[in-house]
């Protein structure tokens, strides 16, 4: 558990005396927020006519109309979350792991060297970000059917379980041990990428191996900052029982309160303590 310890200790240290490392996740956030606005809008004039006809399509009218829109509001808000880190978060993550190298090997800090050193690996961050969002994506959905089409079949209980537990807590629980084992796997493969100069497919091998081989220390840097995204996501998921009992807007500040949540403390904790522990194994 030393190797956890001071892993934070230098995160901590770092985010205190570097401000320059909380750039990339602000820009990354800038972007999260526009895209949330921009989806709130979508019902009011001038965004209604032309935006309205796709999401009468795919969702139905209703969600277009006060207060369900909110609703709406929340699966729109996830999937942007998604593109954005694929489109966006890939490079503001590579800025941050050469921003920590060079905290690391004692070096000024060069946010334009940062941003044009990532820029150059675009196609390949890209792609990492991209393979392990829609594996979690393509996984988690799975585990979703899998669990409606048993229990549409007839069946009551699973494991002596109801329903509602396994469709409820219990799936909340299975995505998040998800997110962490796919994010863990992947995690050191920006890093390898653009430290260690890998290509592609040997970057995302090393990077299976790594966390194999530091799964405890790798499960808990993701997992537990993690855990502060939970109660975001217990209120996401009564927001009937928000716009009913509280206010519709409410909806739109836990958003809000969800991607300040997890740009600016979980992505920052995350990347840069993962960073460093590989940094720390490297140069052993």
């Amino acid at each position: 558990m030393s190797i956890i310890k001071k892993s934070y200790s230098l995160t901590f240290d770092a985010l205190k005396k570097h401000r320059a490392l909380l750039l990339p996740f602000v820009i990354f956030i800038a972007f999260e927020l526009a895209a949330l606005l921009f989806f709130y809008l979508i019902p009011r004039m001038p965004l209604r006519p032309i935006f309205g006809p796709p999401i009468r399509t795919f969702w139905s009218e209703r969600f277009l109309h006060y207060p369900l829109n909110f609703l709406l509001l929340i699966k729109l808000a996830s999937l942007s979350r998604m593109f954005l880190s694929v489109l966006i978060g890939s490079l503001t993550t590579a800025m941050a792991v050469f921003i920590v190298f060079d905290i690391h090997n004692k070096k000024a800090i060069n946010v334009k060297s940062s941003f044009m050193g990532s820029l150059k690996k675009y196609a390949a961050l890209f792609a990492i970000v991209f393979i392990f969002t829609a594996l979690f994506y393509f996984l988690a959905k799975l585990v979703t059917v899998g669990l409606l089409k048993y229990f549409i079949a007839g069946h009551t209980k699973l494991l002596f379980l109801k329903a509602g537990l396994w469709l409820g807590p219990i799936l909340t629980v299975l995505n998040f041990i998800i997110a962490i084992l796919i994010q863990g796997a992947f995690i050191y493969a920006i890093p390898i990428l653009l430290i260690e100069k890998q290509r592609l497919i040997p970057a995302i091998a090393k990077s299976f191996v790594l966390f194999k081989n530091l799964f405890l220390p790798t499960v808990i840097l993701i997992g537990l900052p993690m855990l502060l995204y939970v109660p975001i996501l217990v209120l996401g998921s009564n927001a009937g029982f928000l716009i009913d009992k509280v206010f519709p807007e409410f909806v739109l500040l836990v958003l809000i309160l969800g991607a300040i949540v997890s740009s600016l403390i979980i992505d920052p904790l995350v990347v840069v303590s993962t960073t460093f522990l590989y940094l720390t194994k490297r140069g052993k």
